[in-house]
């Protein structure tokens, strides 16, 4: 409006001013604890802190995998010339045991466990013993006791000559091996010339197949043993 020709201009009410916290508050400033450099500095901390514990938590995982891998047996699946696929769940059936490993194993056995020898029992029968699986030892050493086996041999100090006629395998199957074996003892005695014994027998064997290991080459363990006599005669 123009008075007395002076120009007067209308001034407007003074707005109110904007406090800061009036202010819309946007995601940062929702998110963010802290504002400060000592504050932020601490806030990443606590993500690295985050970040290695669960960086931590995952190799353990893959640890435990790894662990719980290598110990179970792989599939291994076997092609013969025909194209068939055969899986086997358990590697070590892929170990097979020939039949001459059987025999030989036997052999060795029966020698330990029956042909005594005052001079030698001692360290045979240990042998003999360590052929067989726990259940086994357990019920021969109870033969022995009743039979009185150890006594016999000390008191006539025997000596023993094996002849192994026959070994028949009745059943071979993947977890064990049943045997049948023939054949003769002839019995002498170190301090008496006269004494002697014949023995005509058969021998029923069961062996179970275990994992070959410096203590068990052959992956056999006798399982069960029994004997029958066909003659036992002889001048005491």
């Amino acid at each position: 409006m123009n008075i007395f020709g002076k120009k007067v201009i209308k001034q407007k009410p003074d707005e109110p001013q904007e406090k800061p916290e009036d202010k819309p508050k946007t995601k940062e400033t929702k998110e963010r604890k802290y504002f400060e450099v000592f504050g932020d500095t601490f806030n990443q901390l606590n993500l690295f802190k985050t970040l290695t514990l669960f960086l931590a938590a995952a190799v353990i995982f893959q640890t435990v995998i790894i662990k719980t891998t290598v110990k179970k047996p792989p599939l291994v699946i076997r092609v013969d010339q025909l194209g068939n696929a055969d899986a086997f769940k358990n590697v070590q059936s892929l170990q097979k045991i020939t039949a001459p490993e059987i025999f030989n194993f036997t052999q060795y056995f029966l020698q330990y466990f029956t042909a005594y020898n005052f001079y030698t029992y001692d360290d045979d029968l240990n042998k003999a013993f360590s052929m067989m699986t726990e259940n086994c030892r357990q019920k021969l050493n109870d033969y022995f006791t009743i039979n009185r086996v150890l006594d016999d041999i000390k008191n006539n100090q025997l000596k023993t000559k094996l002849n192994i006629v026959s070994i028949v395998i009745v059943k071979d199957a993947p977890d064990y091996v049943n045997l049948k074996v023939k054949g003769t003892r002839e019995v002498k005695s170190y301090q008496n010339t006269e004494f002697s014994r014949d023995i005509i027998f058969e021998d029923e064997l069961s062996l179970k197949k275990v994992e070959r290991t410096d203590k068990t080459p052959w992956g056999l363990m006798v399982d069960a043993w029994s004997e029958s006599l066909f003659k036992n005669k002889g001048n005491e």
